[in-house]
């Protein structure tokens, strides 16, 4: 239903002619749109005509107020071209254009929690068929928490639906979001009711409207909206930096509850509204950006624009499957100096899927997280933050409520540690990590993420973990882990393994001999070591021991010295457990200190054999110590003994043969 308010005759100009009457000028005209419910939803007015062409009116300052559940919508502007329809004799405007500093002014009710902000352009066109505001030209958008420029704009707002059905911006240059840790969201509301209540309640240039209905009106649930920047998107916040080719944040409440039966408000309040519309010229609006407490500002930009549409539309459906070529490559090869700051994470994905109702995050394609944490692997809590760098090439979900992220699909996770002159670094690879993080979410945070590390797991088949350390480019040695599963605590500093397949291979042959002291199972010396065949394996970092275990077969133990550039004399142990505890060497090496093997042990060398209950290796003594039990004898090259000491540094054994004295064996 439409309703034609009356034209406003000019005095001084009586000649002309606009439908049946006849005028030269047409001076504050307002025209009135009803809604289903009869109530004004939409005004348009002009201060003068300046040229009528058939159906086409050419006119000076036009307006045009728009009432919705939470909000109005004042739109000003210098000129514009309006296409007029004749309803019962009555001309009545339909599509318009208009140009000159338009401003499109948001004003929420006194109840909303629709924030009061404003749209800067130089020209848009209005079709009412569709309720479609679109421009090609620059955009600006201004509010208190937000400012955006861009261009090329179209909105289009159902009126029956009572929401907003499409908004697209074509270009995105640049949307600033202010993020406060003091939560003021009353204060701009506050401000603006102080203004419209100082303005008066009177106003001449408004036709009155009926009365609202003192039915209580039917409320439904909140409008949520999804949001979608495409092309190359920077996040850059002060606690994230986040590229990704296509982000899509779904679940973006409207800020109002919807209400069909809401009326249009009384003359005297839309008075004061086109007041404040006609007080504030471009340039001069009071533009909300102050509110108390501590602010952060977010940065977004992106190649390609912005779309916003209910999260039911077809517009804005999810299409992971879809992912265009990977555009991260170019990111993903960067060193860890182009990301280098300790206090922010950098996130990397081909696309991002938020959910701001319950914070999860699903990336898909590949994706990328880099970030800085303390404690790890043994770190004290007074050494600098260690780099942490997690790649997936399938999948990445974050769980807030969890503290969680889950990667998919060629995961790997490296890490770096520098301390006295030596880098360790750390190679994680599985196809599945999980991620368990400590910290606390802050308002400055997107998505969620945290950065304090508490759990780290790694499974869905093979897992490999290297361990690499240098001082000035030389390898001081390396380590390699295969296993089916590993996990990692912060907390108890507990790093723990299981197989099958499991196998921990030591490559010392290239590092640079020590000039002390030896013992002839160092890892000081150059040398290969392996652990195989254990069904589980815990390190704790804090205690600098290794526990193995394997309940069907032996863990084996395989130490291969080099000698003069050749492998030397090969020596093996194996047991059904194993407690191995380590110790800092010079240079940052990491030696064996001792080792306890219990359960159908047996020891192995060039020319000599043991099989024993227990076996103990010192190597501050460089001492083997054997002993037998009821179960499992002591043996010595078959032959039954007491125990058995072998000597490494004497090359001498002694032991006590059953039935005779003790004898001692040499070599």
């Amino acid at each position: 239903t439409v309703a034609v308010g009356d034209v406003n005759q000019s005095p001084n100009s009586p000649f002309g002619k606009i439908g049946d009457v006849g005028v030269r000028t047409v001076q504050k005209a307002r025209y009135e749109h009803l809604n289903d419910d009869k109530q004004v939803d939409r005004e348009f007015g002009f201060e003068r005509l300046l040229h009528e062409a058939g159906d086409e009116w050419e006119i000076e300052k036009p307006f045009m107020n728009i009432f919705r559940p939470g909000f109005k919508g004042l739109l000003t502007a210098d000129k514009g071209k309006v296409r007029v329809e004749n309803i019962v004799g009555r001309p009545s405007p339909q599509d318009a254009t208009l140009t000159g500093n338009v401003v499109i002014h948001i004003l929420p009710e006194s109840n909303s929690n629709i924030g009061e902000s404003f749209i800067y352009l130089d020209d848009v066109t209005f079709l009412s068929e569709k309720s479609q505001f679109s421009t090609e030209g620059p955009v600006k958008f201004v509010s208190q928490n937000a400012n955006m420029l861009g261009r090329g704009l179209e909105l289009i707002y159902n009126d029956r639906a009572n929401r907003l059905e499409f908004l697209k911006i074509t270009s995105l240059d640049r949307l600033t979001l202010r993020v406060s840790s003091k939560p003021s969201s009353a204060s701009s509301r506050k401000k603006v009711a102080a203004e419209r209540k100082s303005l008066g309640t009177s106003s001449p240039a408004i036709t009155e409207t009926p009365q609202a209905d003192t039915q209580a009106p039917q409320q439904e649930k909140e409008q949520l909206y999804k949001c979608v920047l495409n092309g190359s998107v920077v996040i850059d916040a002060p606690e994230q930096l986040i590229f990704a080719d296509k982000v899509s944040i779904s679940n973006i409440a409207s800020g109002e509850k919807r209400d069909r039966t809401a009326k249009a408000d009384t003359a005297d309040a839309k008075a004061v509204d086109a007041q404040v519309a006609e007080k504030s010229e471009p340039g001069e609006q009071s533009e909300p950006n102050e509110s108390s407490g501590q602010f952060a500002d977010i940065l977004v930009t992106c190649d390609g624009g912005i779309l916003v549409a209910p999260v039911d539309s077809p517009k804005v459906s999810p299409d992971l499957d879809k992912i265009e070529p990977d555009k991260t490559a170019g990111i993903l090869e960067k060193s860890y100096e182009d990301f280098n700051d300790p206090n922010r994470i950098t996130f990397i994905a081909q696309r991002i899927d938020y959910d701001t109702l319950t914070g999860d995050t699903v990336a898909a394609g590949t994706s990328e997280i880099r970030f800085y944490a303390k404690g790890v692997f043994g770190t004290d809590a007074n050494e600098p933050p260690v780099p942490v760098r997690i790649t997936t090439r399938k999948k990445v979900e974050f769980s807030p409520s969890k503290k969680q992220i889950v990667f998919e699909g060629g995961c790997i996770c490296k890490m770096i540690r520098n301390y006295s002159g030596i880098q360790q670094k750390y190679i994680l690879s599985a196809p599945r990590l999980v991620v368990n993080l400590s910290g606390e979410k802050s308002n400055n945070q997107i998505f969620g993420f945290s950065s304090g590390l508490k759990h780290l797991s790694a499974a869905g088949g093979t897992v490999k973990l290297a361990v690499i350390r240098t001082a000035a480019e030389k390898l001081l040695g390396g380590v390699e882990l295969k296993c089916r599963r590993c996990d990692y605590d912060t907390a108890g500093q507990l790093f723990a393994a299981a197989g099958p397949p499991s196998v921990i291979k030591v490559d010392n042959s290239g590092i640079s001999e020590s000039q002390s002291g030896t013992g002839k199972f160092s890892l000081r010396s150059r040398c290969y070591a392996f652990m195989r065949d254990f069904e589980t394996l815990k390190y704790n970092l804090n205690e600098n021991q290794i526990i193995a275990d394997a309940n069907s077969q032996g863990v084996l133990i395989d130490y291969f010295p080099i000698v003069q550039g050749r492998q030397g004399q090969q020596a093996a142990v194996t047991a059904s457990h194993l407690e191995l505890n380590l110790a800092e060497a010079a240079a940052g090496k990491t030696e064996l200190s001792t080792l306890s093997a219990a359960g159908g042990v047996t020891y192995e060398d060039q020319d000599k054999q043991f099989a024993a209950a227990r076996l103990l290796y010192d190597a501050g003594k460089s001492v083997i110590t054997a002993y037998g039990d009821k179960v499992q004898p002591c043996l010595l090259n078959g032959a039954l003994v007491d125990a058995i000491e072998y000597d490494l540094s004497a090359d001498t054994i002694r032991t006590a043969i059953t039935g005779a004295g003790a004898v001692q064996v040499g070599r």
